[in-house]
């Protein structure tokens, strides 16, 4: 008459494991990015990156020049402009313009400790941006 002991044991492990799982909350919300600085994955000969400062400043380099200006987050929601910047020329300001203005039309992030996916309106990434400040 053993054999009921086994089975109390393994009912009572599967009846834990079953209120342990239910304490398992879903995906934390994303972190803040202040304090953060981004670059894109794929800038080539370009030196471009995006930090977040706090107080909703952003500031970065745009390949050729310095730009700044407002971001504000609230979860996952992200909105970034009006920027500004300087006006040196150089044979980079297409890549520049292009790097700002997908910053300008991002409107959501998904991201990592070490990678950022800036998105669309409609959900479509714009840039994929790797951490700078690692810590």
């Amino acid at each position: 008459m053993l054999r009921p002991i086994p089975l109390l044991l393994a009912t009572l492990a599967l009846t834990a494991c079953m209120k342990v799982s239910k304490n398992i909350k879903a995906a934390s919300p994303l972190p803040s990015l202040v304090g953060s600085e981004w670059a894109p994955e794929q800038s080539g000969d370009v030196e471009q990156f995006v930090g977040f400062k706090s107080g909703g400043e952003i500031i970065g380099h745009g390949g050729c020049n310095r730009f700044f200006g407002t971001y504000e987050q609230t979860g996952d929601t992200l909105t970034i402009g009006p920027l500004a910047s300087t006006k040196m020329a150089c044979p980079h300001l297409g890549a520049e313009s292009a790097f700002l203005g997908a910053l300008q039309d991002a409107r959501s992030v998904e991201a990592t400790h070490l990678k950022l996916l800036l998105k669309n309106e409609a959900g479509e990434t714009l840039l994929t941006l790797r951490r700078r400040d690692w810590d």
